[in-house]
């Protein structure tokens, strides 16, 4: 009797453990692009490297014949920003057409893909 109850009881936990550490690995690894960006330097080129990526695949990897503006961030940085910096941190399918991002001043830049020139392109916009 006791045998019978512990096996229904570890039909019961095993799918529950699983399904937690299923979403614990998920929420872990699920990568986004955040509409508004602070903070340092690196983490302000750390969320926009995802979004580019995001753009990147979303086009089959520059592959898409369809150009598309991917994402809208606005982006504010307690270091300043130059093109030197995102050209070091960014892919080389990535343009920046803009020379840099002031420290604490925000910004709206748009994050498109270009299927012409097949690069994702980094536009700053007027807030």
């Amino acid at each position: 009797m006791a045998g019978k109850l512990l096996t229904y009881v570890l039909f019961i936990l095993i799918p529950i453990v699983a399904i937690i550490v299923y979403f614990s690995i998920l929420t872990k690894f699920s990568v986004e692009c955040k509409s508004e960006i602070f903070g340092s330097k690196l983490s302000v080129l750390g969320h926009l490297k995802n979004c580019i990526d995001l753009c990147w695949s979303k086009h089959n990897f520059g592959q898409d014949i369809f150009s598309d503006d991917c994402f809208v961030v606005l982006v504010n940085s307690s270091n300043m920003i130059t093109r030197d910096d995102m050209e070091k941190i960014f892919d080389r399918m990535t343009k920046v057409y803009f020379d840099f991002l002031e420290p604490n001043k925000a910004y709206m830049v748009k994050i498109r893909y270009n299927s012409t020139g097949k690069e994702v392109s980094l536009i700053l916009l007027q807030i």
